[in-house]
């Protein structure tokens, strides 16, 4: 414990986008490559990391990119992205809604937060707008997703943009996915681990652990699906086991073995974003990006190396 580097982590709320950074938590692999991690920490969601990161409460965090875009171009912080991790999220509708194109005239929750839900909302309804789905209203709902389920389900709402295990709860209760966001070019590419810029430049040798010990605890979620699942259950208050199973084997199918932080994903919710948010307007999404850690450990064989292992 003496020779390990201790420092702090977090992500912003329960739910499979965090999975990841528990399952390198829990299998020991910060202590591993060097670094010694308390339990990581639950933020508050997206904004509650940024302030994390922003302070120093946190060094590294685990969250979706609208709030950290938004308060990088504000000029509130400067916060990088330096992996790509899970962040899958649907469109589903209440029991008796079968497709999408029912949604017409109908209402959508939306949150009001400036997080992802709000921006995956605005998103989709335009998109459907576009196909001819026209008429869609956005309905005040609470954050959370068991909150925005029960929405759903009571029909205060007529669909909601959700995320695993919630969505696999609201399915049993006769739910039906109408949007799959992988049809945009949005899963598995709007979340990942972020840090401020300065503590990155200041401290490479750290983050270049907590990185390899990262991509090593996803490349032991990818294939250690008891483990895995045990993990998820655990730390998501899940009670059915086979919530989290479900949950895993949805999520599972797309996870990349090298998580590189997808820029082109990142720069279609800044140019979404920038009708709201003037800053936004041409910015370019490199600009917050730091993926040479990912791309080191991928040419210097170590992901390779993974891939021959058991775990």
């Amino acid at each position: 414990m003496a020779d390990l580097i201790k420092i702090d982590a977090g992500f912003a709320t329960i739910g499979q986008g965090a999975g990841p950074m528990m399952v390198t938590w829990k299998a020991g692999l910060f202590k591993k490559h060097g670094l010694h991690v308390d339990k990581p920490r639950i933020m508050g969601g997206a904004k509650g990391v940024v302030r994390g990161l922003t302070i120093g409460e946190i060094q590294f965090g685990n969250l979706a990119a609208p709030a950290p875009l938004r308060s990088n171009v504000k000029g509130e912080a400067d916060l990088i992205f330096l992996t790509g991790g899970i962040n899958q999220q649907f469109v589903m509708g209440r029991p008796g809604l079968t497709g999408r194109e029912q949604l017409t005239g109908k209402k959508m929750g939306f949150v009001g937060d400036g997080g992802l839900n709000d921006a995956l909302v605005s998103f989709i309804i335009e998109k459907l707008a576009a196909a001819g789905i026209k008429g869609i209203e956005k309905e005040p709902v609470p954050a959370g997703g068991n909150q925005q389920m029960a929405a759903l389900i009571s029909e205060k709402c007529d669909a909601i943009v959700i995320t695993p295990p919630e969505s696999i709860d609201a399915q049993r209760k006769g739910c039906k996915y109408l949007v799959d966001f992988a049809e945009h070019g949005l899963n598995y590419a709007l979340g990942g681990i972020a840090a401020r810029r300065d503590y990155v430049e200041k401290n490479p040798e750290i983050t270049r652990k907590f990185i390899k010990a990262y991509v090593e605890g996803m490349h032991r979620y990818r294939t250690d699906r008891d483990f895995t699942v045990n993990v998820q259950a655990e730390y998501s208050g899940i009670a059915d086991r086979t919530v989290a199973e479900e949950t895993y084997d949805l999520t599972r199918p797309g996870m990349p073995p090298v998580p590189y932080p997808v820029v082109a994903s990142l720069q279609v919710l800044l140019d979404f974003m920038s009708k709201e948010v003037p800053e936004a307007k041409n910015v370019d999404a490199r600009r917050f990006v730091d993926d040479h850690f990912i791309r080191e450990l991928e040419e210097n064989g170590f992901i390779a190396s993974l891939a021959g292992s058991k775990k």
